[in-house]
């Protein structure tokens, strides 16, 4: 079931962090990729929105084509809440998309292994929810005092929730692309221009 709290629209309060989409077209092992996604979210905190356990899928559509491949659209929306806190929240989006995903078989140190082949397709986004309760909005006094909370007492700390998620999101864009072996952001390309003076 989706977060009722969760307004994008509402950029004051669901304030978005990070985007970023991966796409590749190769051989790897679907199963393999999604259990390490998996693991990511787990070992980050991240719990499923409905018991807070670990099912993060929303939405599984699996599309069977004539050619004996198939498609898959696969939604994940978890969340964390640092510390059991009941003000801010970190809100995620995952969303995969597989495009002919077929089977195949790869050497692996003399081994015969199993495989996919096939284009598979990430788009994440992060939010930072404050008031995710709406405790605070629907308070008859306390929702004169929101805006003025978040835009001047509570910035530094907003500013610092804002770091924290989108450092955590783009380690979650490094073990997807690790795994991929596509190039993470550690990598970082020299520039072509020496600086002046080395």
């Amino acid at each position: 079931m989706p977060d009722l709290n969760f307004e994008p629209w509402d950029p004051v309060h669901n304030i978005e962090v990070a985007w970023f989409e991966i796409e590749h077209e190769d051989v790897f092992h679907m199963k393999e990729l999604y259990k390490l996604v998996h693991d990511w979210f787990t070992l980050n905190g991240f719990k499923d929105l409905d018991d807070g356990k670990e099912n993060f899928e929303t939405y599984y559509f699996q599309r069977d084509l004539p050619s004996g491949n198939s498609e898959h659209h696969i939604w994940w929306r978890t969340h964390n809440i640092p510390k059991g806190n009941n003000y801010y929240k970190y809100y995620l989006k995952l969303d995969y998309q597989t495009l002919n995903m077929g089977k195949g078989e790869a050497m692996k140190k003399g081994v015969k292994m199993k495989t996919n082949l096939g284009d598979v397709v990430f788009r994440v986004r992060a939010f930072v929810m404050l008031d995710y309760k709406k405790e605070w909005r629907n308070h008859s006094i306390l929702s004169l005092f929101d805006n003025f909370f978040i835009k001047r007492l509570y910035k530094k700390h907003i500013d610092f929730l804002r770091e924290d998620l989108w450092i955590k999101v783009y380690g979650l864009n490094d073990v997807i692309k690790d795994y991929m072996k596509l190039k993470t952001s550690r990598e970082m390309q020299k520039p072509f221009h020496p600086q002046l003076g080395l």
